[in-house]
């Protein structure tokens, strides 16, 4: 963590091991190990937030972004969550967080749409 906070404070690698007194070398694996936790981390972290999601949607490669909202909102209400996005928000959410996984409005990958229980929208 060290490390981490080291280098978000603008240090090179360089610095930061003379200031830990090691090497260039290990700083540069600590810092590699620390950043593969975080994400490993962040992907439990997710992982989490769906399993207690009221509502996970999924899109379907070929799906239609512009269809999501009205399929997200049914899906809401059923659950009796209110969703704090409208629907040109909640687009714009979709386009957002499924950079490099759409092609216009068509998905080309799988892309999760979760609701959180206080209605907030996540995209995965």
């Amino acid at each position: 963590m060290r490390v981490l906070e080291l280098r978000a404070r603008g240090l090179t690698q360089a610095e930061i091991a003379r200031r830990l007194r090691t090497s260039r070398a290990n700083v540069c694996i600590l810092e590699r190990r620390a950043r593969a936790n975080v994400a490993r981390a962040g992907r439990t972290l997710k992982l989490a937030e769906k399993l207690r999601a009221p509502v996970v949607l999924e899109l379907k490669p070929g799906d239609d972004i512009l269809a999501a909202p009205e399929r997200l909102f049914k899906a809401a209400d059923a659950a009796k969550v209110r969703v704090k996005l409208s629907t040109p928000e909640l687009i714009a959410k979709i386009r957002e967080g499924a950079v490099g996984r759409l092609r216009g409005r068509e998905a080309l990958k799988h892309i999760e749409l979760i609701i959180t229980a206080n209605g907030e929208v996540l995209v995965y």
